[in-house]
């Protein structure tokens, strides 16, 4: 088996998983990995013990679990008790030509900053030496090198949005597989299900989104950290692995690949969230909240919300 090959992305989880199926030998792009993980969704949590005190996120929680439902790809998802069995799982399958997909909290990996939590950052361990993984990391142009010390404590973070517990999927090259496309009805049924009646209420999809567009606009009244708040919410849906809009321009594309006129206004969803983020960047630059930037911010969140509703009816319709 070759030496694993790390190409850039845009998101952790699709990347992630696009490199390891090639490295097996399973061609696919990032666009339809996030596809037929049925990846895109909306998550809006209020932390007042932590900051930011008001989190988002759009993507699935589980992408890389939907990804083996959905498809039925020959890959094994495992969790571990404790951090030295998930380090001897993950060398015994690297050992085996089976570089492992894992999953980390990447406050604690060595190459970023600790600004903030963000559980569930995919990665591929593409080598290790005695104190030193190297990783294959989203849009990073080369491997990453983090200790072994910082990566156990990656894998076992216990941050209230997602605990880890050492999770890792590898390639069966034993097994047989049909076309992974084939999902993608299936893929988009569920990622519209998702969004219109979320398995977490309140917390996700539409249910979710509503509840953020008639709060935002009030964060510098409600929270001390609204500076914050602003910052991270720009970065969440422009920055971090979202290839932009909120990973509506990646969902965009899957759609037309798959034949989904649909893909026209998931596009309109991704211009929408830029424009709302680059209100939020703004905001978050000023030493006082401004009346009237806020409530441009409401009336964007808005915006959003009315396109996001329009987008997911028409795909739970086109799967019905």
């Amino acid at each position: 088996m070759p030496a694993f090959r790390h190409r850039p992305g845009n998101h952790c989880g699709s990347t992630a998983l696009r490199n390891l199926l090639a490295h097996h030998r399973v061609e696919l792009t990032e666009e339809m990995v996030f596809g037929l993980g049925a990846g895109a969704c909306f998550y809006y949590v209020v932390l007042d013990d932590q900051s930011p005190s008001r989190f988002i996120n759009g993507r699935v929680g589980r992408l890389e679990e939907q990804f083996l439902e959905l498809t039925g790809a020959p890959l094994r998802l495992e969790t571990f008790p404790d951090a030295d069995a998930s380090w001897d799982g993950a060398k015994d399958a690297f050992g085996d030509g089976r570089p492992p997909l894992l999953l980390t909290d990447l406050y604690y990996l060595d190459h970023y900053g600790k600004s903030a939590h963000f559980p569930g950052h995919a990665v591929v361990l593409a080598g290790y030496d005695e104190d030193s993984a190297f990783l294959s990391d989203t849009a990073f142009e080369e491997l990453q090198t983090t200790s072994l010390a910082s990566l156990r404590e990656a894998r076992h973070g216990n941050h209230p949005i997602f605990p880890l517990a050492g999770n890792m999927i590898t390639f069966n090259p034993e097994a047989e597989m049909g076309d992974l496309r084939a999902a993608a009805p299936a893929a988009v049924a569920r990622n519209a299900k998702q969004m219109i009646d979320p398995p977490l209420g309140e917390y996700e999809g539409l249910p979710a989104l509503r509840r953020f567009a008639t709060e935002v606009g009030q964060w510098p009244e409600a929270v001390d950290d609204w500076q914050w708040c602003a910052r991270f919410a720009y970065q969440t849906i422009e920055r971090r692995g979202t290839g932009g809009g909120n990973f509506r321009l990646m969902y965009s594309r899957f759609l037309e690949e798959v034949g989904y006129e649909q893909s026209a206004a998931a596009a309109a969803a991704a211009g929408a969230w830029t424009e709302l983020a680059g209100a939020l960047q703004a905001a978050s630059e000023e030493d006082e909240a401004v009346s009237e930037r806020w409530a441009g911010i409401a009336a964007r969140a808005g915006a959003v919300l009315d396109v996001e509703e329009r987008l997911w009816d028409s795909l739970a319709s086109a799967s019905r």
